[in-house]
């Protein structure tokens, strides 16, 4: 296991921790949501009023909020434990998923394969280093899984809460796996029970909690809207049949990555040497409890139909389906190249042992190094901007449609109005506010009609108002494809093509802020526009 947890170690290093450091300015891109908002722990006067920032408040789980509290309280401020936390759920994540392969098959070498795997697959892809309630499935379910297969009663049960805690969906899938045990096992259903019970009573609390944005979108209106198509914000509903159903994002039953495809070939051959134990020995050693991995499959295929079903009562489909296959082919594939390396270590010299041993280590360090994903990891370009909007009023209102935006709240800490980062579809009665909002902006930004961005300004109370240096050119739409809302996008093309909207004519009398890319204008200038 020490080895398993070297290994987490340098994958963090190797990869992880170099980015997150890369710049002053670095920050996780899904940070950008669920952590900005956290910068209250140190200024309870920052965001006031900001519903952008009491909605993700309003949907993080409690146990989320309680460790970035508690790293707080030790110094750690919200965006340097976000960088570090990935590291420590690495870590738990390898214990775990070792812990789990020995107690279906005791061979060490199959642990550490699995946690390898595991662990070169999560280095690729931005959900463990997110730092973001999502990046703590795998530990709270592994945990879980590993205490279920001990019979360990208060450890598992305490599983059941940490996943209720910091990441909901993972009740669910747990829920599913106990009533599978209860519908399969003959002896010990109390404990499964017990578990159920448990799970079902965290559910309805966590629904509790979100009695304020509780008003899913439902199906017919997201098939209306742009955001939920190809190039839009949260993109869903995919041309391609075969992506939507297997390998999209948000919707697909496997995961998109490419190489867990290849990886997938190593698990076929599992059935092969089962059949075969004379020529395959170690297959002797798998235990009883190899049943959870199709206990686990099949909860997740049930929840994941379900979740289609029900679109978007339970939120995300691939939610439900693509981390549990992460783990079952990391899982299985070190089970298989165990059973196979014992099978030809007898039969090749050692050297070439070695030789294979050192491509097992080297391969994945390699593979997350020429990756080009960057684990999600965004630089923001305007550090003078974010220094100039910190020496201004915390309670500033800033109108935007920059893509500045997005970063404005984690590292200016002053409010926007809105931002494609914070435009989450999926609770209506929170984007509905959103969505009229970008359109009031948008028609504000490229009207003709100054008693129009008076009445904006005043609805909104906007203080400044950030623009592009390009943002009064056709094609600026084009490259900012978040912004599909017609007719104001059609109508503010017309007009470029013809005349020049009233912000465009005051932004050398009301500019407060440049830069090479931006104008920042007061909007009380704007009013007084002659």
């Amino acid at each position: 296991m020490a080895t398993s947890i070297a290994v987490a170690i340098l994958f963090s290093l190797l990869s992880g921790l170099g980015l997150a450091f890369e710049t002053a300015y670095t920050i996780q891109d899904d940070a950008r949501q669920h952590v900005f908002w956290l910068q209250r722990l140190n200024d309870p006067t920052l965001f006031n009023h900001d519903l952008i920032a009491d909605y993700f408040s309003s949907v993080a789980p409690a146990g989320y909020k309680f460790i970035y509290w508690l790293a707080n309280s030790w110094g750690l401020e919200p965006f340097l434990f976000n960088k570090i936390i990935p590291t420590l759920l690495g870590i738990g994540n390898t214990i775990y998923l070792f812990l789990v392969t020995v107690e279906i098959f005791p061979v060490p070498l199959a642990g550490f394969l699995a946690s390898l795997l595991l662990n070169q697959n999560l280095w690729m892809l931005d959900d463990l280093s997110s730092g973001t309630p999502r990046a703590f499935f795998y530990l709270v379910f592994l945990g879980f899984i590993y205490y279920l297969l001990r019979q360990s009663l208060f450890p598992y049960l305490l599983f059941i809460i940490l996943q209720g805690l910091f990441y909901p969906v993972t009740v669910l899938i747990s829920a599913g796996v106990l009533v599978i045990n209860l519908i399969t096992q003959k002896k010990g259903r109390y404990f499964y029970l017990v578990g159920l019970l448990l799970a079902i009573a965290i559910l309805a609390i966590y629904k509790l909690q979100m009695a304020e944005f509780n008003q899913v979108i439902s199906l017919a209106t997201a098939r209306q809207l742009p955001e939920f198509y190809p190039g839009g914000r949260s993109s869903f509903f995919l041309n391609n049949p075969f992506a939507f159903w297997l390998t999209g994002r948000r919707s697909g039953f496997f995961p998109f990555e490419w190489q867990y495809f290849l990886l997938c070939l190593l698990v076929l051959l599992v059935p092969n040497t089962i059949r075969h134990p004379r020529r395959f020995p170690l297959v002797r050693q798998i235990k009883p409890q190899v049943r959870i991995i199709w206990q686990i499959l099949l909860a997740s295929s049930v929840l994941f139909f379900l979740a289609h079903l029900l679109l978007f009562k339970l939120h995300l489909p691939s939610r439900y389906s693509q981390h549990s296959w992460r783990i079952v082919i990391a899982l299985v594939d070190g089970i298989a190249i165990a059973i196979l390396f014992d099978r030809i270590k007898d039969k090749i010299y050692k050297p070439l042992i070695m030789a294979i041993a050192i491509c097992f280590l080297l391969y994945p360090t390699y593979a997350v190094q020429s990756y080009p994903y960057r684990l999600g990891y965004v630089n923001g370009n305007a550090p003078e901007l974010y220094q100039f909007l910190q020496q201004q009023s915390k309670d500033i209102m800033i109108a935007t449609l920059s893509e500045e935006g997005d970063f404005i709240p984690s590292l200016a800490q002053r409010s926007v109005l809105v931002a494609a980062e914070y435009s989450i579809p999926y609770h209506w009665d929170y984007y509905q506010l959103i969505r009229q909002r970008i359109q009031d902006l948008i028609k504000a930004q490229y009207s003709t009609d100054l008693i129009e961005i008076s009445d904006f300004v005043q609805k909104y109370q906007i203080d400044l108002w950030l623009l592009d240096k390009n943002a009064f050119t056709v094609n600026y739409f084009a490259d900012n494809s978040w912004l599909g809302f017609q007719p104001e996008i059609h109508q503010a093309i017309s007009l470029l093509q013809t005349q020049k909207p009233v912000i465009f004519t005051q932004i050398d009398r009301c500019s407060v802020f440049q830069t090479a890319n931006h104008n920042l204008l007061d909007a009380q200038c704007l009013l007084n526009s002659k």
